[in-house]
């Protein structure tokens, strides 16, 4: 049964299914070229049948994430209705129902249309998923063996969807039975979004910023500036609900929070509203644990991107063990959307995961001309060789301190680059930083990058006591200091925290055999991995993007599939 999944809000993307393993999942602006394509993904929808060597005709099931979404204008333009407060909540409050269902209906018509028109399907086969019932699915339904083959607790926190905000529920023999939800008005994630926008950069994309910001300010500011956020959002433990302290909706916070941190410094602005995230997560974590007794937990939505804050509840002495869906904001929907519906059509109970790694985007587009477009390259300003081994030879010039950027293989899936669409260094001298900035990433200076760490040797750079196995930069470590000198340039200059990539064989077998080599030449198992794009330009995909890219920006080796290309 092959299952159509589709996000066309922000970050827009689609996901291919067979039965109940994801095939392939490409978000659109990996063709689009569009940082965080809003829309109907009409490129990705393509790309995810034709990968797969399907006719629309095949598809059992068409399935939308959300409820209702926003159209593409709406979406492509949030500051008027972000930058919004208490007058304008009245005028809010005053439309009515009658007007709210009137828009409600007239998307839906104009999504169902959307995608009978595009696949030339009949409506009786396209369905919706509820937005947070899809972020659930997505991490209930890829959690790894070995981990939570009984009942598990489900979490799910973002900026809202469906009117909705954060919900709990219990997952048991593939179902999902919800015991708490909280609305779009006591939203958490709205209320980091807005404090995003205050900063000056975009919500939706920059909260990293504050969360990368915040170890940087002053402890005893910090506290007393995030008395702020504690007037006015909560945790009710007994409902397990986010609930308002005052009359005001997180949807118009921002003059609030304008006028609030008026003559206050921005990085203990940013370290304020991590420092109430996190505890806000840890009160709710910790309620839902000791009002259901379920130990271990399964995480989606965009809050729980934030690694720090997951971090700190993996470290909670309640929870045994924890699973973050990888890159759990919005762009994991049509993945949630396809196999909750899979699994509403089935009563089996047997466990099986549905993913087993993210390398979901195929091979680049335009492989076949791969050999026309090296051979077109002027050969006074680059010098190709085809290394016999060519992992070898990229370990080699990493060893010898030189940058790499790697396109080989399948694309990640996702948020996160995971070698096989990165850059590469190492990670033992933090003078490379400024060094890949100045060449390529124009990254604000506070940011850290991640280290991509070989599995066998993972132990010796960070402790993972509950076997969380981190392999998707999903949260943040504490590194050893035995061996923190061998990535200070992939951790957090601040407070030395590491987000990191383990790679294992069976997940990437060629960027293991890199690190592999790496390690005997050099005797360290980690190297710095950012992503392979240049400032504001989504990760790279096709042979194309990374030729384009790499002779643009101040990077001296490509290495191509079956290629090394040099700068002369």
């Amino acid at each position: 049964m092959y299952i159509l999944g589709i996000h066309d809000g922000h970050n827009c993307g689609a996901s291919l299914i067979l039965n109940e393993k994801v095939l392939f999942s490409i978000c659109e602006e990996r063709l689009s070229r569009n940082k965080n394509e809003v829309g109907y993904p009409v490129e990705s929808i393509n790309k995810v049948l034709f990968l797969a060597d399907i006719q629309s005709s095949e598809l059992s099931a068409v399935v939308y994430a959300s409820n209702f979404m926003h159209s593409k204008d709406h979406l492509q333009n949030i500051s008027p209705w972000y930058k919004v407060g208490e007058t304008d909540q009245e005028k809010d409050l005053e439309k009515t129902s009658e007007y709210k269902d009137i828009i409600f209906n007239e998307r839906r018509k104009e999504r169902l249309q959307k995608v009978c028109n595009h696949l030339n399907l009949s409506a009786d086969i396209v369905h919706f998923v509820e937005h947070h019932l899809a972020h659930l699915a997505a991490a209930y339904y890829t959690r790894p063996e070995g981990l939570f083959k009984e009942k598990v607790l489900g979490l799910t926190c973002d900026g809202a969807g469906d009117g909705i905000s954060a919900t709990v529920s219990i997952c048991e023999q593939n179902s999902i039975n919800r015991i708490s939800s909280s609305n779009r008005h006591t939203s958490l994630g709205k209320l980091y979004s807005r404090t995003t926008m205050l900063m000056g950069m975009k919500p939706w994309e920059h909260e990293y910023k504050l969360m990368g910001m915040a170890p940087y300010a002053d402890s005893e500011r910090t506290e007393k500036a995030a008395d702020i956020f504690r007037k006015i959002l909560t945790v009710d433990e007994e409902t397990l609900e986010f609930k308002n302290l005052t009359s005001l909706s997180m949807n118009y916070t921002y003059e609030y929070l304008r006028d609030s941190f008026e003559d206050i410094r921005f990085d203990v602005i940013s370290a304020s509203i991590q420092k109430f995230t996190e505890e806000m997560l840890l009160t709710w974590v910790k309620s839902a644990i000791k009002k259901t007794g379920i130990k271990k937990i399964v995480c989606g939505g965009g809050v729980f991107m934030n690694v720090k804050a997951n971090m700190l509840i993996a470290d909670l002495p309640e929870v045994e063990a924890m699973y973050i869906m990888p890159s759990g904001g919005d762009e994991s929907l049509s993945i949630g959307a396809a196999l909750e519906h899979y699994y509403q059509q089935k009563t089996t109970s047997g466990y099986v995961c549905g993913i087993d790694n993210l390398y979901l985007g195929g091979v680049a587009p335009d492989i076949d001309d791969e050999d026309n477009l090296v051979n077109s390259l002027d050969n006074k300003t680059v010098l190709v060789s085809k290394p016999k081994d060519i992992e070898q030879k990229i370990a080699k010039l990493l060893a010898d301190s030189q940058i790499v950027a790697r396109c080989r293989g399948e694309m990640e899936w996702g948020a996160r680059s995971l070698g096989n669409r990165s850059i590469l260094c190492k990670a033992d001298n933090y003078a490379v930083v400024d060094k890949i900035n100045s060449m390529i990433k124009v990254r604000d200076f506070w940011m850290p990058f991640a280290p991509s760490i070989l599995s066998e040797s993972s132990e010796r750079y960070f402790s993972d006591i509950k076997k969380i196995r981190p392999f998707y930069m999903t949260f943040a470590f504490k590194g050893n200091d035995e061996t923190f000198s061998e990535m200070i340039a992939s951790s957090h200059p601040r407070d030395h925290t590491i987000r990191p990539q383990v790679v294992t064989q069976s997940m990437n077998p060629d960027y293991h055999k890199m690190l592999v080599h790496y390690e005997k030449i050099t005797g360290s198992g980690v190297v710095l991995n950012t992503s392979f794009n240049l400032h504001g330009e989504p990760i790279v995909y096709s042979i194309y993007d990374a030729i384009r890219v790499f002779l643009k920006s101040g990077l001296p080796h490509l290495a191509l599939n079956k290629y090394i290309i040099s700068k002369i």
